[in-house]
This record gives structure tokens, sequence and C-alpha cells, in this order.
């Protein structure tokens, strides 16, 4: 296929469900100032068209299965620092006010869910394309609704994550992570998940924390509410 660099944008997707990559596809033949020039299922398969500067806009899942791909946020972070030309939209069914304030810090220009409309993908794609943040227009208001709580409130204020949408956000959690936070709900202390693991009492505090930001949480008592999940 030849086109004009200049005039048409190119996209990539990088999605583990084939169906998902497919009405994508789909849907931007019919586009004529769009062309979907990378197709992947992994982290892995995309970079070599990222780094050959093949790509304009990425439209990205948040959780894509495989060792290497499990921890959303940080796979983000890599893009954005090593591709900072690419444009990243998540397109998920994460649909967690706490993951889009997260992966927006992160570098991400527009949060899409996998709820949505196709049609409203092709949009947010053109939305991002022109330099603009992307959100949906629920997700503002559950953003803004979010900012306008008092910080000092939020470890009294009961999480309201729950059923499949505590288990997508635990499996965006990295196997150490979980690890930390299994042996944490069990009682250990993080001189003992240091001394099992034989890891420094730094690095366990710091795997902790990042499980409750990746978890939408602010204080350690709010991990109990996900303690059943984490058992088995």
């Amino acid at each position: 296929m030849t086109f004009d660099a200049l005039s048409v944008l190119r996209v990539g997707v990088v999605d583990d469900h084939p169906l998902i990559r497919k009405a994508v596809q789909y849907s931007l033949e019919n586009e004529p100032d769009m062309v979907l020039t990378a197709s992947c299922k992994n982290r892995d398969d995309i970079i070599p068209y990222l780094a050959r500067g093949e790509v304009d806009i990425l439209v990205l899942d948040y959780l894509l299965k495989g060792s290497d791909n499990t921890d959303g946020l940080q796979l983000v972070k890599h893009l954005t620092l090593n591709y900072p030309d690419v444009k990243i939209l998540l397109y998920t069914s994460v649909e967690s006010p706490a993951v889009v304030q997260l992966v927006m810090k992160a570098g991400v220009k527009g949060f899409i869910g996998k709820s949505k409309e196709l049609e409203e993908l092709i949009h947010a794609i053109r939305y991002v394309a022109a330099g603009k943040t992307f959100l949906t227009a629920d997700m503002q208001h559950e953003l803004d609704k979010l900012a306008v709580v008092d910080k000092s409130m939020l470890p009294f204020i009961p999480i309201r994550v729950e059923g499949e949408e505590a288990e997508v956000l635990i499996r965006a959690l990295s196997p150490r992570e979980v690890e930390v936070i299994r042996c944490y709900l069990e009682g250990q202390s993080i001189s003992d998940i240091a001394a099992k693991y034989n890891r420094s009492r730094k690095t366990i505090s710091g795997q902790k924390q990042s499980a409750l930001r990746k978890l939408g949480l602010t204080a350690d008592v709010q991990l109990f509410k996900f303690k059943d999940l984490f058992q088995g």
C-alpha cells in the first residue's frame, strides 16, 4: 500500500485479542486520512515499527498477556521515554479513573474504554493526532469528581472498586507486586517479606507502594478491600 506520509495518519495497534485488532483494521479501512501500519499482539512485535518511525498514533491496550507485558503502566513509561514522537491512545477494558490518572501522568495522550463504539475510537485518534488530550465525557466527569475530593480524607473513603473491575486492576500488577501484597495481607511485615524473597526492605516497600498506586489506593488499610482476590 502506498500513501502520502504528509497527509495520512499512520496508526499502530497493540492488542492481544485478534478480533479487536481486526475490528480496528476494518474501521480504519473506511477512513481516507488513516492507514494501519502495524497490528501487533504484544510489545515485542510493535517495537520494530516504532523504531523505524512508522507509527504516529499508537492504539494500545493496558493489559497484554505475557510475562513481559503484564504491567501496563511500565510499558507506557517505556514507550513514552523511548519513542516520544509517538502519541499513545489507550483503548482498553480497564475503565478506572485511578488508572487513567496514572497513565496520563506517564504521558498517554488519550483514553477510551472498549465499551465505547468504534466510531468514537476513530474520533479519539483524530483528536489525539491534532495534539489534544482525549477523554470521554463520562471519564472526564469521574476525574473531575476525584479532583474535588479533600485529599486528607482519601484514606477514609471506601473504595468502590469491586468484582470484575477489581480483578482487572490486580491483573495489572507485576508478579512481584502480587507476591508482596499477598504476603502483606497475610500479616507479614516489610522486613519479613524482604527476608522471604531475599530482597531489600527498600525494594519491597517500593513494590508495595507501586501496587497501591496501580490499584488507585492511598492508604495501606484500603488493601484489605482486595483481600479475597489475593487469596489462593
